[in-house]
């Protein structure tokens, strides 16, 4: 069998791409019966969130809570009849907008590795990878040859000497 993806040949036996690590048995259960592949569990996650937007969410909170609690710091400010507690909601404000254009600009656009609760809870008693596959590998080791079985080449002295003992 090929990967589709990368067109690596495997056995059959294999569940995944040793190449590219696409899984191989919907492919397989396709090319043996010419059923189409399983549906996904009902129970499957949403994609998960890139590094970005999950960096661009938080920012966009500081500043919505910000803006959101500036009437309770207004309110302290005729309080004590000052400016300055309306620096906090102020400062909050731009550190959000801040850490937003950092965001946007410099923050990988990759989806960082989710551990589902099942894994948590799963901890030392059970991997969270499924078992390992057998792959046989006779071409990665093959026997050194025995320098006993190789025939000798012949000398190059051989043949002057055998010359020299027919003229004597």
């Amino acid at each position: 069998m090929f990967c589709p993806k990368c067109g690596q040949p495997s056995s059959d036996e294999i569940r995944f791409c040793p190449r590219c690590g696409l899984p191989l048995a919907p492919h397989a259960a396709l090319l043996a019966g010419g059923d189409a592949p399983a549906a996904p569990p009902a129970g499957a996650q949403a994609p998960a969130r890139t590094r970005k937007q999950i960096a661009t969410r938080r920012a966009a909170k500081l500043m919505f809570f910000s803006v959101v609690f500036m009437p309770i710091f207004i309110g302290i400010g005729v309080g004590v009849e000052g400016a300055e507690p309306l620096l906090v909601p102020f400062f909050a404000f731009l550190a959000g907008l801040a850490w937003l254009v950092y965001a946007r600009l410099f923050v990988d656009d990759i989806a960082p590795p989710r551990a589902s609760r099942k894994d948590l809870k799963a901890g030392a008693d059970r991997p969270a990878l499924g078992a390992q596959q057998f792959v046989p590998a006779a071409s990665f080791y093959q026997q050194p040859a025995t320098t006993a079985e190789i025939a000798q080449p012949p000398s190059v002295t051989e043949n002057s000497t055998r010359l020299l003992d027919k003229d004597a």
